[in-house]
């Protein structure tokens, strides 16, 4: 086969290159509707250091996210009371969507009715007008959206986890389809072809013996041992071709490109190094490892981006899967695996000679699988 290994990548829709500007120039009008020079500089200040903490949640998790949350907010405020006609209100509201990917349960609704509370406040004082305490209503009704939207994400990571299992399940059942096929033909060509050769060949043999013992000429002789060589040899090709029928249909390394791409989360793939030869066994052992840990990382990783490496050395192929653990706000669609696929995927590739090493990513905070395989000259890719 002709590995087709070229690099394909998903990438991830990434704003920042965008997000700058566009909090400069909210952060410049905000800036002039400052009425003193003073104001201005704070307003300034404030909204700048709100925007660019906002900016942050997209790269910190946990506590670093939660405190992000709260600087965003409290210096937001800040802004409005210096510039109440700009839009420092913006960076509050928007933080405070994002609190429930980072916040939930009961310190969530302390949260909402806090902000809410000091929203209303601040407005209601930097617009001089006790109908601005209104506005605090719009605290909750986006935080409530943003729940629903995360719902709305857990249950889009639940689909692509069971999709993927799906496609794998379908991937089996076909290709057992096709071996119980295969086999159906095997049984065929045994019991019709290499029977009538087998018994063509006796027959062939028995004329030869009563041509011998009736003392008969080479002109009868020689087509009858023509005939026999024939026949021993097609029955040998007969077999082969039997064998060869029973032997399991391997999807192998040319296939991974199609694999990927089915894949319902994003991926990379990237070769490198001079192709080698692998045996069709260990192609297939490479081909079931990087299926389960596409499969892996669809339940114990959403959101995050998987790359594949495909390494050749001189004696062995690597090849590398790797996942960033679950995105901001994400969670593992599954429980506690049972470990049966790892095991699974270690016992196939120790079958052809390889190696499978799997565990926490030591150059990032998801998940590794590494699998070796030996390259082999003369050996079929």
């Amino acid at each position: 086969m002709t590995l087709l290994l070229d690099a394909r990548l998903h990438p991830s829709l990434n704003p920042v290159w965008w997000r700058i500007p566009l909090w400069a120039v909210l952060t410049a009008f905000t800036v002039s509707q400052a009425s003193g020079v003073g104001d201005r500089v704070a307003a300034g200040v404030l909204m700048g250091t709100s925007a660019a903490v906002l900016q942050l949640l997209s790269f910190v998790h946990g506590r670093a996210a939660q405190v992000s949350i709260v600087v965003c907010i409290v210096t937001g405020l800040a802004a409005v009371l210096f510039a109440p006609n700009g839009i420092a209100e913006l960076p509050v509201v928007v933080a405070t969507s994002r609190a429930p990917v980072h916040v939930d349960g009961r310190v969530l609704r302390g949260f909402t009715v806090l902000v809410t509370i000091a929203f209303a406040a601040v407005l209601a004082i930097a617009l001089h007008s006790f109908s601005a305490l209104l506005t605090g209503t719009a605290i909750p009704f986006f935080v409530q959206r943003a729940i629903d939207h995360q719902e709305l994400i857990r249950e889009r990571d639940r689909a692509q986890a069971l999709l993927a299992e799906v496609q794998r399940g379908r991937e089996s059942e076909a290709q057992a389809a096709a071996l119980q096929e295969r086999g159906r033909i095997a049984r065929e060509m045994h019991d019709v072809l290499a029977h009538s050769l087998a018994g063509l060949s006796v027959q062939l043999q028995a004329i030869r013996a009563v041509a011998a013992r009736e003392n008969a000429g080479p002109a009868v002789v020689e087509p009858l041992d023509r005939a026999a060589a024939l026949a021993r040899d097609g029955l040998a090709e007969a077999r082969a071709a039997v064998s060869t029928l029973r032997d399991p249909i391997g999807l192998g390394l040319d296939e991974l490109p199609a694999l990927i791409d089915r894949h319902p989360g994003r991926a990379t793939l990237d070769a490198d190094g001079e192709a080698g030869q692998v045996t069709p066994e260990a192609g297939h052992a490479v081909y079931r490892a990087v299926q389960e840990s596409l499969t892996n990382a669809a339940r114990y990783a959403p959101g995050s981006p998987i790359d594949i490496g495909v390494h050749w050395g001189a004696d062995e192929l690597v090849v590398t899967v790797r996942d960033g653990g679950p995105g901001p706000g994400r969670e593992a669609v599954a429980g506690q695996g049972t470990g049966l696929g790892l095991a699974g995927m270690d016992e196939r590739v120790r079958e052809v000679g390889g190696r499978v090493e799997s565990g926490p990513d030591p150059d990032g905070p998801g998940w590794r699988v590494e699998v070796h395989v030996p390259v082999g000259v003369g050996a079929a890719r």
